[in-house]
């Protein structure tokens, strides 16, 4: 008897990654798919809608082909979020899709804040409003290019695109729609008075229905059918943004545990009810129905920067097994300098070596590079926890590039004193929208179970207490050096 496959669509920022998975979680089959990302010079950042539909199509084919004589029992997807897609009725775009790390919006931001009603607008949305912001993008759209916004039917998450074309339906899910600005967090629904604040209450009804992540958003339509290989009719669920998406894949399910995803983002979230501290995090989801939450702190500063250095200052002479062996043998008391993760941003800041000295060597570059993207994700787990209203979590699960190497899963631990657990998926985003298709099937009765029973952990690092001292003191130096550096970016730019 063949065995039930479930199909995960993950869209990144620059693939689309097609994962097959059995009901356990192992992953059967994966494929991908490179979709071209135009990075303009004047910082924004867009996908051609019909490459990246043709990319998706080309990726599941062949996953089709490698589960033939299986049954595809589901399908989830995920995917960034807070990017937008304006496209018309039948998912065809109307315009370029804005992927995440365009900030077009900040000077609506900016001008929101000077006004007093940025306030206003993240006590409503319960997030930070930032200019990558799904609803942000979509109120500087109506201002600047009120032709497309008339002729646009929907304006859709990458994901909520991606599930458009497969099933006909136009839907969201409630992690997309308060991720991104949009809901009103407190008693759910869309934000109509944020709306008002902002330009968008003509516009509200472009934004989809909202249904449950685990609920059944659709089946495969004859025509997706047809295009894709896909069985006609499989289910396909609601699923959840790429963030929160990881968290479930991660097993960050009903257990006292911070999620740190460590790839082209930083992105550290724990599983909370609605935040009890000062201050409002940059993403506050709604998270497996009634109040839970996911808070996450984050900023495009973590394992991106290694692959950066790797093939563009070292030209591709030195691989990733070797950068790793290389830090393995830097002593880790030895003098080095600090290096400031910020080569793709955010404003004002800006990527660097600070501090070196004649002692440096590759060996003591690349651990400053580990140990930066490390101290940005224990800077950004103690906000998280902080704007929770929560202790720091006893464990930290690591997902992403970073915890592919033991070396820089030891660095996490040492530098966050806290156990670390590298998680068993290769695909971590997937996985979760795998388990969202799992309970969409009917496969299991709920996302907690199936977490429970689809995820697993790979290994663990235990922190050194010996060394915490001395990374407390590089923490500090880290972030003075950060603060010290901004401020003079700043300055100079004006």
């Amino acid at each position: 008897m063949s065995e039930d496959l479930l199909i995960a669509i993950d869209a990144g920022g620059t693939a689309v990654k097609v994962v097959a998975f059995d009901l356990q979680g192992t992953e059967f089959a994966a494929e991908t798919a490179d979709v071209e990302t135009v990075h303009h010079a004047d910082g924004r950042v867009e996908r051609d809608v019909a490459a990246f539909w043709a990319g998706t199509v080309s990726a599941l084919r062949r996953i089709v082909a490698d589960c033939a004589g299986h049954r595809i029992a589901g399908i989830g997807c995920t995917g960034f979020g807070n990017g937008i897609f304006l496209v018309d009725e039948h998912g065809h775009g109307t315009r370029p899709g804005i992927v995440s790390v365009d900030h077009r919006a900040q000077p609506l931001v900016d001008a929101l804040e000077r006004d007093g009603e940025a306030e206003a607008i993240a006590a409503v949305t319960g997030n930070r409003i930032w200019g990558g912001q799904a609803v942000m993008q979509v109120a500087q759209l109506a201002r600047t290019e009120p032709d497309v916004m008339a002729r646009s039917r929907w304006a859709l998450a990458c994901k909520d695109l991606i599930r458009l074309r497969l099933t006909g339906e136009a839907l969201t899910d409630p992690t997309e729609a308060s991720g991104g600005g949009m809901m009103d967090i407190a008693h759910g629904g869309y934000a109509t008075e944020a709306f008002a604040r902002i330009g968008l209450t003509e516009h509200s009804h472009r934004l989809p229905p909202i249904t449950a992540s685990d609920a059944v958003a659709g089946r495969v339509s004859r025509q997706a059918a047809e295009e894709t290989g896909l069985p006609e009719g499989t289910p396909v669920a609601g699923s959840m943004m790429d963030v929160a998406a990881c968290a479930l894949g991660a097993g960050a399910v009903d257990v006292p545990v911070l999620t740190m995803i460590a790839g082209t983002w930083s992105i550290n979230s724990l599983e909370s009810g609605p935040p009890k501290g000062c201050g409002v995090p940059i993403l506050n989801m709604h998270y497996r129905g009634g109040e839970k939450r996911l808070i996450a702190e984050g900023s495009p500063c973590s394992a991106a920067n290694l692959g950066w250095f790797l093939n563009h200052a070292m030209g591709g002479r030195v691989s990733v097994a070797e950068a790793n062996e290389r830090v393995e043998c830097s002593p880790v008391a030895a003098r080095r300098c600090q290096f400031l993760p910020y080569v793709f941003g955010p404003e004002p800041r800006r990527g660097g070596f600070v501090d070196m000295g004649a002692g440096d060597d590759l060996g003591t570059m690349l651990r400053a590079i580990y140990e930066g993207v490390a101290f940005q994700a224990r800077r950004h787990a103690e906000d998280a926890v902080a704007l929770a209203g929560k202790a720091f979590p006893p464990t930290i699960r690591l997902a992403g590039g970073a915890a592919k190497s033991p070396v820089w899963g030891q660095i996490f631990a040492d530098i966050c004193q806290r156990p670390v657990e590298a998680v068993r998926a290769a695909e971590v985003g997937a996985l979760g929208a795998a388990i969202c298709a799992s309970v969409a099937c009917g496969a299991y009765a709920d996302l907690g179970a199936a977490a429970r029973a689809m995820t697993g952990v790979a290994r663990r690092h235990e922190p050194d207490p010996a060394l915490a001292r001395l990374y407390d003191d590089r923490f500090r130096s880290f972030r003075r050096l950060d603060e010290g550096m901004a401020a003079l970016l700043e300055e100079a730019a004006r």
